[in-house]
């Protein structure tokens, strides 16, 4: 029997949202959710929220009823400023 764990992880990895090698994002499109930026960045959602935490910008705050928003250039800009 498989644990409680390697199922969520299994149903994270099947609910994952996957990125197009051949989409083309130019600098000023706005990202819509984590698990986007996340796999465009290449790290995990969780290091998404470590960002998030540590003062990434962000152009909408996700809820309920909105999705996260945010916007590919300035996410760069900031991740290439924290290194």
């Amino acid at each position: 029997m498989r644990s409680s764990n390697y199922l969520r992880q299994a149903k994270r990895r099947h609910n994952k949202t996957i990125v197009d090698e051949s989409s083309v994002f130019t600098s000023n499109d706005k990202i819509v959710g984590k698990d986007t930026l996340a796999s465009l960045m290449d790290v995990t959602i969780t290091s998404i929220e470590c960002w998030i935490r540590d003062g990434m910008p962000v152009e909408q705050r996700g809820s309920q009823l909105e999705d996260w928003i945010f916007n590919l250039n300035d996410v760069r800009e900031w991740k290439s400023e924290d290194q």
